[in-house]
């Protein structure tokens, strides 16, 4: 049997060492990713079932605009730590309720297809006066969470700042202010839902009302050193 000097067998010492230090530069950044997208599938599941238990309140009369059913959301969604200023005193309903705390942001959206100026819903206002026919308006829009989230996603429904909307949400003319409009990227995206006849649909008929809740968490205590870690996003119709 031959035999290897003990010199040798002295200066492979540490190899083993040596090599797993480099399988583990390979290896742990897979298993940290591997971690990260596992905690943020448990977090974007947790925040589906927010929107949809959010939403299933709204079709039912909740009116998010008061602080009763705010604060009940901000309950509901405690996990995901959704959070929101308390109302001012005096105020009865407020139709943006933002602050910088929390890793959520909720928006809560009404909207109403708008036929043809000969259909019902714009000789109501007249044909002539009915500016926002063959379109996607909004008939109310309430926000509340961090707003500072504005800055890693914007609501997919667009932004109805321009239109005129009350404390509670509800959004004034909303057939004669071009401001209740759908935004473009919005109006196809909408068009493209519920405006086709795929797989025996029936496109939206003019005055029918679409009920829609979406959600965008952060997920910041899972970033790992220099690599962010991805938000969340959620919406729900009814």
């Amino acid at each position: 049997m031959k035999s290897f000097p003990k010199s040798n067998q002295r200066s492979e010492r540490g190899n083993e060492v040596v090599e797993f230090a480099f399988v583990a530069i390979m290896f742990i950044p897979l298993i940290l990713g591997s971690f990260m997208v596992g905690m943020n599938l448990v977090k974007s599941i947790a925040v589906n079932h927010v929107v949809r238990d959010l939403n299933n309140m709204y079709i039912h009369g909740a009116d998010f605009s008061v602080s009763s059913y705010q604060q009940l959301a901000l309950r509901l969604a405690s996990g995901v730590n959704l959070k929101a200023p308390v109302f001012p005193t005096g105020s009865g309903n407020l139709r943006a309720n933002t602050g910088n705390a929390g890793d959520g942001l909720i928006w809560i959206t009404q909207l109403m297809y708008v036929g043809g100026t000969n259909e019902p819903t714009c000789t109501s206002v007249g044909s002539n006066n009915c500016s926002n026919h063959d379109s996607f308006v909004y008939t109310q829009r309430i926000i509340f969470g961090n707003s500072a989230l504005l800055q890693q996603k914007q609501s997919t429904l667009g932004d109805a700042a321009t239109a005129n909307i009350s404390n509670s949400g509800i959004v004034q003319n909303y057939l004669t202010d071009s401001g209740a409009r759908l935004p473009s990227a919005a109006q196809s995206d909408m068009r493209n839902l519920w405006m086709n006849t795929a797989n025996g649909r029936q496109p939206l008929a003019d005055g029918q009302v679409i009920y829609a809740v979406e959600g965008y968490f952060q997920s910041p205590s899972l970033a790992v050193g220099s690599t962010p870690a991805k938000g969340v996003y959620a919406r729900y119709f009814f």
